[in-house]
């Protein structure tokens, strides 16, 4: 009786959810290793060193970046990896953080206008992601879990941070570009102050082992762990807000501009599903074949998300 209940309730479950197909679909003849978008470009970087240049409109290529070949242990000519795309707030020029020659970390900024790819910076030190917080200063996150802040035009580093005593996974910058939310293996999530570097709250809760995705949206931070558990949590009073057990690894999840819905990959099948606030599912995004690399809402009701095979734009009907 009771597998009987179940199975009806999985019925009613499924038909409550719309199924929605890809608006738009990008594929490449190389998986995608990193993309940045904004209203206007969509950048995509290639798992061959390449990085394309999409006009978002038209959804046509303008532009193509070939980065330098380097030598891998045995001596052979390979494609720099790429860690982190960004477009500087004023659209001028593309940031690069990439794998160099004896695995330093390279950082190159590329000019839209006279198309120069410019050689900025070399370290060795393990560089992981990296984002425009203006056009001169780049935040990173170091794979110590450490963050810094680097100028451009300087061309050194303003501070370096130590956030937590794990290893880094990702993190996620608000809307205004003054604070970050740091996730590493140790489930717990850190808010920091971007200008200064402080630590400003370390919030633990439902979450119990490494972050693979995050949000940030207002005060609201989602976060997917490995253990497959999804948490929003309030940065102000560091509150659980929800919490959700995933059928699979989170490995993307995002909280809508407006804080009615969020997103996470639920299956093993790489199929996202949306919800609201009280947990209620809404749409059963299908489409992707391999699992999400990243994804965020463009709008209330459009989702762009990608995977090393394709990058999908999703609109929400209804929303």
């Amino acid at each position: 009786m009771k597998k009987i209940i179940l199975i009806l309730i999985s019925i009613v479950f499924s038909f409550a959810t719309t199924i929605l197909k890809p608006e738009k679909l990008y594929r490449y003849d190389y998986y995608i290793s990193k993309i940045a978008f904004n209203k206007k470009l969509l950048v995509i970087g290639l798992e061959n060193g390449t990085i394309l240049i999409n006009d978002f409109k038209t959804n046509k290529n303008i532009d193509k970046i070939t980065l330098p070949k380097i030598h891998d242990f045995m001596g052979e000519l390979i494609s720099m990896p790429i860690y982190s795309l960004d477009i500087s707030p004023d659209k001028k020029n593309i940031y690069i953080l990439a794998q160099g020659e004896d695995a330093k970390r390279e950082m190159y900024i590329y000019n839209l206008k006279n198309k120069k790819l410019t050689h900025i910076y070399e370290t060795k030190d393990t560089l992981m992601k990296a984002r425009y917080i203006d056009n001169d200063n780049i935040f990173i996150a170091l794979l110590s879990d450490e963050v810094e802040l680097f100028n451009l035009k300087q061309k050194k580093v303003i501070y370096r941070t130590q956030v937590g005593s794990y290893v880094f996974s990702t993190y996620a910058i608000n809307e205004n570009k003054t604070k970050a939310v740091i996730g590493d293996e140790s489930g717990s999530i850190k808010i920091v102050d971007i200008k200064t570097g402080k630590k400003i709250a370390k919030i633990k809760g439902f979450n119990k082992d490494k972050t693979i995705s995050l949000d940030f949206v207002k005060n609201y931070v989602i976060n997917g762990s490995s253990d497959k558990r999804i948490a929003i949590y309030n940065i102000i009073n560091k509150n659980e807000v929800l919490t959700l057990n995933a059928n699979f690894l989170p490995y993307a999840s995002a909280i809508s501009p407006n804080l009615k819905t969020f997103a996470i990959q639920f299956d093993e099948k790489n199929n996202i599903k949306v919800f609201d606030m009280n947990k209620k599912p809404l749409f059963l995004l299908t489409g992707h074949q391999m699992p999400l690399i990243d994804m965020k809402y463009l709008s209330k009701n459009k989702i762009i998300s990608y995977s090393p095979s394709e990058i999908i734009i999703w609109k929400l009907k209804g929303e």
